[in-house]
């Protein structure tokens, strides 16, 4: 095992956690991925438990806690929470053999552990840091999102959730939506207005809501891809003790800046819509078509491996890189270079497969695209919308001034 000590000794722990991984690959080898592959025929930008996602959830969980055991699951995080006191790129190299090396997509933990456990690990309390991060680490729970609103969705700081201080407890009263896995949570990361006289985002405050409380009640919403990870919470007089206030009263909007920089800067990685996989299955399907020496196809793959090569690279920056940017700068520039990798992917998936990309005549890895082709567009809104990401990197990346008010 390298020195916990030294975050330069990056091969030694690479050999470590690949010695590792490769020690329970055996377990994890199922019906949904063979040798390293996803044998089944399905592929989606955006993450969704089909039929059976029991098991898929049953085996992130193990998965993920096998890794928090073997000191894997955050490097990066303090020892009292069970990390290694290592860097991110350490947390980088694990997401990368996990993708390579064809484990179960831990999708469904995406938002506990690069959402909401960044918000706890830089604003919350010792005890609270303690407790919830290590249990969302070894995925004991599953963390969701309770920011946008029938009414906030990109103006965030617009939020109508109420929470009312009754003695040691707050009542939270209000409708979220557009919950990631809301159904599946344990615990919600809740933004709400805890101060209406206060300014727009003066009178904000993050609470963790256990999602099984009473007056939860989650209801999934349909997609147009045919799944359901979105969902609506509902939250009537839900009563969240005030040691599960994540910062200061009134310090909301900087704890929910944390958690959104955390989620554009992490959603690159890993088994997502830009893995080498999809890429290398994309480019597959365009040879067994026999396009591939189609120029207008061979220009499409051209712009599609451009795209993906690009914002891989520059995800695996190390920390630094980017100069005096903050983290939310490089993480819209990530987000940007993602959304562009996952259009050209879709289109090139879309040119060759025309309507059978739609229709499920049976043949092979066909109608596997349908949901990657419908869900694309909702990158332009996920995590935050493409416009808000230019001004992030216009104003706080490239010191541009705000646009003036119109009126």
């Amino acid at each position: 095992m390298p020195s916990d000590n030294d975050p330069l000794s990056l091969d030694a722990f690479r050999e470590e956690a690949e010695r590792f991984l490769r020690s329970i690959a055996g377990e994890f080898a199922t019906a949904e991925r063979a040798g390293g592959r996803r044998a089944s025929d399905r592929i989606a930008a955006v993450e969704e438990l089909g039929e059976g996602h029991e098991l898929q959830v049953k085996q992130a969980r193990e998965l993920q806690a096998r890794l928090f055991d073997a000191g894997l699951a955050w490097p990066s995080g303090p020892a009292d929470c069970g990390g290694r006191g290592l860097t991110r790129e350490h947390d980088r190299i694990v997401e990368r053999l996990l993708a390579d090396m064809g484990f179960p997509s831990r999708e469904m933990l995406f938002v506990g552990l690069h959402i909401v456990a960044p918000a706890i690990d830089a604003h919350g309390t010792a005890e609270l840091r303690r407790r919830m991060l290590t249990a969302l680490y070894r995925a004991d729970i599953i963390g969701c999102q309770l920011f946008s609103e029938p009414g906030a969705g990109s103006d965030l700081a617009g939020v109508s959730t109420r929470a009312v201080r009754d003695g040691d407890d707050w009542v939270l009263t209000g409708q979220k939506v557009w919950t990631s896995m809301g159904h599946l949570a344990d615990v919600g990361e809740a933004l709400v207005r805890t101060d209406p006289s206060a300014g727009k985002h003066g009178g904000l405050t993050v609470f963790l809501v256990d999602m099984h409380a009473p007056g939860v009640t989650v209801r999934p919403i349909r997609q147009m891809t045919g799944g359901s990870a979105f969902n609506e919470v509902f939250l009537d007089g839900v009563r969240v003790p005030d040691s599960h206030r994540v910062g200061g009263v009134g310090e909301g909007w900087r704890v929910a800046g944390t958690s959104l920089g955390s989620e554009r800067e992490t959603m690159i990685g890993g088994d997502g819509p830009v893995s080498p996989y999809v890429l290398e299955r994309v480019v597959a399907l365009v040879e067994r078509l026999g396009a591939a020496d189609d120029p207008v196809h061979r220009r499409r793959i051209a712009r599609t491996v451009a795209a993906v090569t690009a914002m891989r690279a520059a995800a695996a920056l190390p920390d630094g890189s980017w100069g005096h940017r903050t983290a939310s700068v490089s993480g819209s520039v990530l987000k940007m270079l993602m959304t562009r990798a996952v259009d050209e992917i879709a289109a090139l998936a879309g040119e060759v497969l025309g309507e059978r990309a739609f229709t499920d005549g049976g043949e092979p890895d066909a109608y596997a695209w349908s949901e990657f082709v419908l869900g694309a567009p909702a990158m332009h809104i996920a995590g935050g919308t493409d416009e808000i990401q230019l001004n992030i990197i216009a104003q706080r990346g490239l010191g541009l001034p705000r646009p003036p008010k119109p009126g």
